[in-house]
């Protein structure tokens, strides 16, 4: 046993491990399949790039002004800053790229060039859009707003007459070219073109605005040429080069148009604005105007800074006068005071004398002077009691009285004018009081009659302006590069196609193999079993075509006779060759070849002088006395029930080897397991390994009942059969059962019925074997051979 599992290399049970030599032995085995798919494949891409529609790229390109930086209106130099900052209006080319993406902007694009009516040329095998060199044109006359997409066929009849037809709506009519016809939907006009010719069948598609707004606006992209830029790259896909051409530049226009419009709305909207409010301003300023007016007259007010300052002259000469008569009063006290002493001898002083005075009153106090003169002069010579200077006393006594007569006088004119420059000089001040606030006032009034007297000429202004601008008003958006079409069509790419067709010639038959190997739930390759058990293969069996059962003789040479030579040989690794070996045969099923195996494995057994018996122990269904055309009436069963049968009785001869014998099963009993575990059975083979090198029992299927276990202890070597395309996978999770708990020892898968293709069963990709195989000697209904058959003819 250790020396066989020394020998025999356990299988690779690594299932994440990818069998790439597997795969293209599969490739390489069906290459007839992947070349059909692949021819196919590559003539329908051919055919889809010949008859698909095709489809060109259209682009074009838009600068948008930068309005912040200053535009080339009118409107966008001064006007609009000033209006933008009123407004705060943002245009950036961000903005205006979601503007050329509107839905807005594309409906009228639609509804402009109705391009939701389509016009075809089917005179060939594929339909072609026509633009500009359509015989007729469409108008359609809509009786509802929602449309359901059809399509008509147009057949010309001659130059007056044409048929409409379409199988959806049953419709087949004759109509004029000119005159209208009634449809379910629409009433449909065909007018006809300078390009009109009598003959033809064409095709027209109508759907609704919505759907052709839905089906544009998905082929059309506006995105900015780069970030530090203003301009815009526009691009649009279309299958008539000439009419995407046409449509990209009708929404260019359109934009243009849109976006000249706006600002001459904004020009419109700021007139208005301006208008209603110089009204406004113009109705405040003369409600100012009338109110400082009347504040003015209130206030005896024609200009308050010339009043203000001849107010202060005035109340400042005033001042002055009222100065001079306090001095003047007080000189006049003081020559009071000296006239009022006679014993004042003094001469006044001529300084004292007012200005203003009475001319009489100077004369007086100059005589008065001279007087006290000659007085003073006269005393140098008299005495004071001399006539003379007593004279001289009363003269100047009649003096004093007279001057202070008139400084009295003189004191009271001057207290008269004193007062009434006191009660004027009060007047003065209180107006000076008054002053600020009334200035206060007055600036206020001049302040707003200016305030709006300025906003009113500037709205004048503005309104000339706007009125300039909105007649030489451009739009801030100008067109770089109108829609150009590319040389040759971008859709379908022919190169892609093939490609496409290709991989996908490739791609089926794979996937159809795959699926196939994924739903096949039988054993079919060597990897099947090496990803589902860790048991080893001691031998592999070939298909044998001719259908005899016994293919092992002296004279085979077929590889399935070498075969089981081989798996003779690797049998010699795992028993021990000294003493007389049990071989014990079972599988999962019925018809995985036990018996075939038993009986050939036996005869290359024999063929090196070894004796050999069979044991047919396969109670229920037995087939290896069948298949070898011996009878089955005599038998195992006989010798067990029998109390004093003897063993020899039930042992036959082969008609193929004198070295091979066989016990038959005899007939079958109603307990054929109570029979395998009788004490007899292990007498009979303890008897028979004195005379035989080797015995092999043919048991039934140990995934069916429980006879193979009740054997296993008598068997050095058990062999688990498994057919190819016949066992199923997960059968063999029998067999692992039975290793991992040991309940059989020596056990070994014998693969049977493998199949010469390329990719089946074999881990080298090209069959198995020679090439050759074996015959499929049973099936599921249990057909026997014709060994028999022909072993009585040759005797």
């Amino acid at each position: 046993m250790s020396q066989a599992s020394e020998n025999i290399p356990l299988q690779n049970t690594d299932e994440d491990l990818i069998d790439i030599k597997g795969i293209l032995a599969k490739i390489i085995s069906n290459w007839i399949l992947f070349l059909i798919s692949v021819v196919f494949c590559l003539a329908l891409a051919v055919l889809y790039v010949k008859y698909a529609s095709r489809e060109w790229h259209v682009s074009s390109k838009i600068l948008v002004e930068d309005e912040k930086n200053g535009g080339s209106s009118a409107i966008s130099g001064d006007l609009n800053s000033d209006i933008s900052s009123v407004f705060n209006v943002k245009s950036s080319a961000d903005n205006e790229v979601q503007i050329l993406k509107s839905r807005s902007l594309m409906t009228n694009v639609v509804k402009l060039m109705n391009l939701n009516i389509r016009t075809f040329n089917k005179s060939n095998l594929k339909a072609i859009e026509i633009y500009q060199d359509a015989p007729f044109t469409v108008s359609i006359q809509y009786k509802a707003d929602t449309l359901l997409q059809r399509n008509y066929t147009i057949k010309i009849i001659d130059k007056n007459r044409f048929e409409i037809s379409n199988s959806d709506d049953d419709v087949n009519l004759k109509g004029s070219f000119g005159q209208p016809v009634k449809l379910r939907q629409y009433n449909i006009t065909l007018q006809k073109t300078n390009l009109f010719a009598p003959r033809g069948i064409y095709g027209i598609s109508i759907e609704s605005v919505d759907a052709a707004i839905d089906e544009f606006s998905q082929v059309f992209s506006a995105t900015l040429s780069d970030k530090q830029s203003t301009t815009i790259d526009l691009s649009f896909s279309y299958p008539q080069p000439d009419k995407g051409e046409a449509i990209l530049n009708a929404l260019m226009k359109q934009y243009l148009l849109s976006n000249l419009q706006n600002k001459v709305e904004i020009a419109d909207s700021t007139m208005a604005f301006i208008n209603k409010e110089i009204d406004i301003v113009f109705n405040g300023l003369n409600g100012t105007e009338k109110q400082f007016e009347q504040y003015k007259e209130e206030n005896n007010i024609a200009d308050i800074v010339e009043q203000s300052k001849a107010l202060i002259t005035n109340s400042s000469d005033y001042n002055d006068k009222l100065s001079q008569e306090n001095i003047q009063l007080s000189v006049v006290d003081n020559l009071e005071k000296i006239l009022n002493n006679p014993n004042n001898k003094q001469i006044i002083p001529s300084g004292l004398v007012i200005n203003n005075a009475d001319p009489s009153f100077g004369q007086s106090i100059d005589s008065y002077n001279q007087l006290v003169l000659e007085r003073d002069k006269a005393s140098l010579s008299y005495t004071d009691s001399n006539p003379v200077i007593q004279n001289y006393n009363s003269q100047l006594a009649t003096s004093r009285v007279n001057l202070l007569r008139t400084l009295n006088a003189y004191r009271n004119s001057l207290l008269v004018a004193k007062n009434q420059l006191d009660k004027q000089n009060g007047t003065f001040n209180g107006q000076l009081k008054e002053m600020p606030s009334k200035q206060r006032v007055y600036l206020d009034f001049q302040r707003q009659q200016q305030l709006k007297q300025e906003l009113y000429l500037f709205l004048l202004q503005k309104r000339e302006e706007t009125a300039i601008s909105k007649t030489s008003t451009i739009s801030s958006s100008r067109i770089i590069d109108y829609a150009k079409s590319d040389f040759s069509p971008f859709k379908p790419k022919g190169s892609l196609i093939y490609l496409v067709g290709l991989l996908v010639g490739l791609i089926i038959p794979g996937a159809y193999l795959a699926i196939k190997e994924l739903l096949n739930i039988r054993i079919n390759t060597k990897a099947d079993i090496e990803k589902l058990t860790s048991i080893s293969i001691i031998g592999e069996i070939s298909h044998n075509k001719d259908g005899n059962s016994l293919i092992v003789t002296n004279n085979s040479r077929s590889v399935i006779s070498e075969q089981f030579r081989s798996l003779r040989t690797n049998l010699q690794y795992a028993l021990n060759s000294s003493k007389s070996n049990v071989l014990l045969f079972t599988s999962s099923m019925s018809g995985e070849g036990k018996s075939f195996l038993s009986l050939n494995l036996g005869s290359a057994l024999a063929l090196t002088d070894k004796k050999v018996i069979f044991m047919e122990l396969d109670l229920r269904k037995p087939k290896l006395s069948e298949n070898m055309g011996l009878d089955n009436s005599d038998g195992f069963t006989n010798y067990i029930v029998s109390d004093s049968m003897d063993f020899k009785r039930i042992i036959k001869p082969t008609w193929f080897s004198k070295n091979c014998f066989i016990i038959s099963s005899g007939p079958i009993p109603p307990n054929p397991s109570e029979l395998l575990i009788n004490g007899k059975l292990e007498q009979l083979i303890n008897e028979l390994k004195k005379e035989y090198d080797f015995i092999i029992m043919d048991c039934a299927p140990i995934g069916l009942v429980t006879d193979a276990l009740l054997l296993e202890r008598f068997a050095d070597v058990t062999f688990y059969v498994v057919r190819q395309n016949y066992t199923y996978k997960s059968q063999l999770n029998i067999a692992n059962d039975i290793k991992n708990n040991k309940k059989v020892k020596n056990l070994y898968l014998l693969v049977n019925d493998i199949k010469a293709q390329g990719g089946g069963y074999s881990s080298y990709g090209q069959g198995y074997g020679y090439g050759y195989g074996y015959g499929e000697y049973n099936n599921n209904n249990d057909k026997q051979d014709i060994f028999y058959k022909k072993w009585v003819k040759r005797s």
